[in-house]
This record gives structure tokens, C-alpha cells and sequence, in this order.
């Protein structure tokens, strides 16, 4: 009988052992998680990636490679994320390493993102020239803004004889945003009818001294003009 009673203690006690280091398993996976992404699984939460186009030539992102980034969540930033970008399909791929060291990638809640940074690339979630909530890149903010909207398309290869599919460089539309409503332009003329007529004078004048070719024009260049451009509604208010 006591034999019996002691093997019925030990087990129960195995039993809390394992409870317990099973407990310790997952908080110090809890602890890591903490560590790596914050407080709670704002970061990490999606469904895993799989790469869907080994068939084709090119890929469907912004750039081709993972890029550090900086991703805007409920007003939480994380930092130092390695991130694609999917325009073809308006995506975001977030690429990590797990606590034990392998690599793995999901496809995050592009719901929850509000913005994401590259070095020199700002994008922001907010409603888009059709109405529709996506990511557009903001050069340039204030009451003009200038946003470029991304895509890509996945076209036939017409040059083999074998049928296969290629992705297009990225291209990008442009638009000048006032007071929520979307102006595309594509020229300097384009740009110019933006503007009221008391103010196109002086927005051309700034663009030929300038040198200002707003469809080759670098994001630099395109800041500087739409900086002058608010300065002269600021004049008017």
C-alpha cells in the first residue's frame, strides 16, 4: 500500500515538474518575444509567407531584396524590421528570425499597419485617388501634399518559346493633394493647372529658375517646389 502511494506521489510530482518546466518553456518564449517585438504580437501576426512566383522572371516588390525599416503600429514604432514590400499585390512581408535562430516570414495585417519607413522612402496607409484604403509613399506633406502611389505588373514573355511571365520595374503615378482631393500629373503643365491661376505665375517662375522637370525630378527636388508652393498659401492666409 505504501508502495503504491509513493509511486501515486511520485508521479503527480514528475507531473507538476513537467507542468512547471513546460510553464518556464513558454514565458521565457514569452520573455523573448517581449524582448524582440514589444509587449505583445502587434509585429508578429499574419499568416507565413510562401513565395508564389518562382516561375517568373523579376519578383513583385518595391525592392527586390529585404530592406530595414522602421513600421508604424497602433502608434507603436518598431524599428530595425526587415521588410518587403509587394506592390504587385500590396503586401507587406515581414522577414525575421525566430528565438531559435531560423529565418521565416509572414504576411502582415496590412490593416493594423498605419505607416512604414525605408531610408529615404516614407509611406503612409490612407485612402487612395479611387477612394480605397492602401499604402501610397508621402514625399512631401502639408496643406500640398505630393504622394506617389507604387505598382507593378506581371506581364506574358512574348520573346520565348516556352510561356513564361515577367515582372515590370516599378512605376509610379503622381499626385498633389489638396484638401483630401487627388490632382495627377504627369508634366510640368499638368502640375501647373493644379494651382489657381494668381499662383501659377509664381510657381513657374520657381520651376524655371529651378530647373524643375517634376517627371525626372528627384524627391528632393519635388520637396523643395512643394515647399514653395505652401509657403504661398501660407502668404494668402
Amino acid at each position: 500500500m505504501r508502495r503504491s502511494l509513493t509511486i501515486t506521489v511520485l508521479a503527480a510530482l514528475l507531473g507538476l515538474s513537467n507542468l512547471y518546466a513546460q510553464q518556464a518553456s513558454i514565458t521565457d518564449y514569452l520573455v523573448e518575444c517581449e524582448r524582440k517585438y514589444g509587449s505583445d504580437a502587434d509585429l508578429v501576426n499574419g499568416e507565413k509567407y510562401f513565395y508564389p512566383y518562382r516561375q517568373s522572371q523579376g519578383d513583385p516588390f518595391f525592392f527586390s531584396d529585404s530592406r530595414s525599416a522602421v513600421i508604424r503600429i497602433h502608434d507603436k514604432e518598431f524599428a530595425g524590421q526587415q521588410l518587403r514590400y509587394d506592390v504587385f499585390n500590396q503586401k507587406l512581408i515581414l522577414d525575421f528570425q525566430d528565438i531559435y535562430g531560423a529565418s521565416s516570414s509572414l504576411v502582415m495585417r496590412s490593416e493594423w499597419v498605419e505607416s512604414f519607413a525605408f531610408e529615404k522612402q516614407d509611406f503612409i496607409r490612407m485612402k487612395g485617388p479611387e477612394g480605397e484604403l492602401e499604402f501610397l509613399q508621402l514625399v512631401t506633406g502639408g496643406h500640398i501634399s505630393c504622394v506617389y502611389k507604387w505598382s507593378k505588373d506581371q506581364l506574358l514573355n512574348l520573346t520565348s518559346g516556352v510561356q513564361s511571365y515577367y515582372f515590370t520595374e516599378p512605376t509610379k503615378e503622381s499626385y498633389l493633394v489638396i484638401e483630401g482631393q487627388f490632382y495627377p500629373y504627369r508634366s510640368n503643365r499638368a502640375f501647373l493647372k493644379t494651382f489657381d491661376p494668381e499662383l501659377q505665375k509664381s510657381v513657374k517662375q520657381f520651376m524655371k529658375q529651378a530647373k524643375v522637370k517634376v517627371n525626372k525630378a528627384p524627391d528632393s527636388q519635388i520637396r523643395h517646389l512643394i515647399e514653395y508652393c505652401n509657403s504661398l498659401y501660407n502668404e494668402d492666409s
